[in-house]
């Protein structure tokens, strides 16, 4: 009885849905366990699961080997969930691809001229040292305005993750060189 009130109202609602900030109108076949619902005073719900990833469209698909869905956390996380994060800025780039690894585990590849990437990297990270390497794999020379990765603690309100200062930046532009180059961080948390 629950759904079906829930699917109605859903359906009299002209918003849009979201699942932890990213708009997913039309999903179909999915089910999502202990999450938590908002409505705000426009119709829109905001569908908050820090422990889900989602992409959509094109950053659906794996493309060239890329890790679009991230392999399943070693279950070692001290940490509680959705207090760290990875956040892309695209300033027009283009060739820039780069495989974000945490701890020996690579979770997630992002490239120019995607969709900006909003990732609870919590799951993979843990009390003490952390090794972080960005790995750039980029297969075209890069070109166009700046590329950005940070990775931060930050918080969930209302579906939408507000970053803190970043503890992590990498950047990357049209002086950065092609091919394969690896930057290596240890991000120790107390």
């Amino acid at each position: 009885m629950i759904s079906l009130v829930f699917a109605t109202m859903l359906s009299a609602a002209a918003g849009t849905v979201f699942v932890n900030g990213t708009p997913v109108d039309g999903l179909k076949n999915v089910v999502l366990e202990d999450v938590k619902v908002e409505f705000d005073d426009e119709g829109n719900v905001f569908v908050i699961a820090p422990q889900y990833n989602v992409s959509v469209g094109e950053d659906a698909t794996k493309v060239k080997g890329d890790v679009v869905s991230p392999p399943a956390a070693p279950g070692d996380s001290d940490l509680a969930p959705s207090s760290w994060w990875l956040v892309s800025e695209d300033n027009g780039s283009t060739g820039q691809a780069i495989d974000v690894e945490i701890n020996g585990l690579t979770v997630r590849t992002i490239r120019s001229g995607g969709k900006q990437v909003i990732f609870d990297i919590s799951p993979y990270m843990k009390t003490g040292a952390n090794e972080v390497v960005f790995r750039s794999h980029a297969d075209a020379a890069p070109g166009g305005g700046a590329f950005f990765l940070y990775i931060g603690t930050g918080s969930v309100d209302a579906g939408r993750v507000s970053l803190d200062r970043p503890k992590l930046t990498l950047k990357k532009n049209s002086a950065s060189t092609a091919g394969g180059s690896a930057e290596r961080h240890v991000l120790t948390i107390d």
